[in-house]
């Protein structure tokens, strides 16, 4: 994902190589910074831990959304969704909504049902309901 300032990237990235590598990591910070995440990170499977830490991500600084498969329309200005390489397209369009979150729902429901259960989400899975989680097991 895309960070607003380098430590926090940096600090992402320690996150992330504290899952996939464990006390064999080499670190930005040292590693009692990262005392308070030590559970989470070992409870938490790394696919799902690292889509945590690309949730948290803000974008870049050149006004896209802080979200996965969001942009601003450039010419109204509204919150467009759009998900990337499926049905045979480069990116299929999903609408415009009139707040952000609005849209990377409609990107985290897209992605379900054409990714199935290795989708990144912007969002928990577990706030989509059922619907969602049947529509992406078939």
């Amino acid at each position: 994902g895309g960070y607003a300032r380098e430590e926090e990237a940096a600090r992402a990235y320690d996150k992330a190589a504290i899952k996939y590598w464990g006390q064999n990591a080499n670190l930005n910070f040292p590693r009692t910074d990262y005392l308070e995440w030590e559970t989470e990170i070992a409870n938490t499977a790394t696919a799902q831990y690292v889509a945590q830490l690309r949730r948290g991500s803000t974008g870049f600084s050149r006004g896209a959304s802080r979200f996965r498969g969001v942009t601003r329309h450039h010419q109204h200005g509204r919150w467009e969704a759009r998900i990337g390489r499926v049905l045979g397209n480069r990116y299929l369009y999903l609408g415009t909504f009139a707040s952000e979150e609005e849209a990377a729902r409609a990107y985290d429901v897209a992605a379900l049902h054409h990714r199935g259960p290795k989708a990144v989400t912007n969002f928990a899975r577990e706030s989509y309901g059922v619907a969602a989680a049947a529509a992406a097991a078939a």
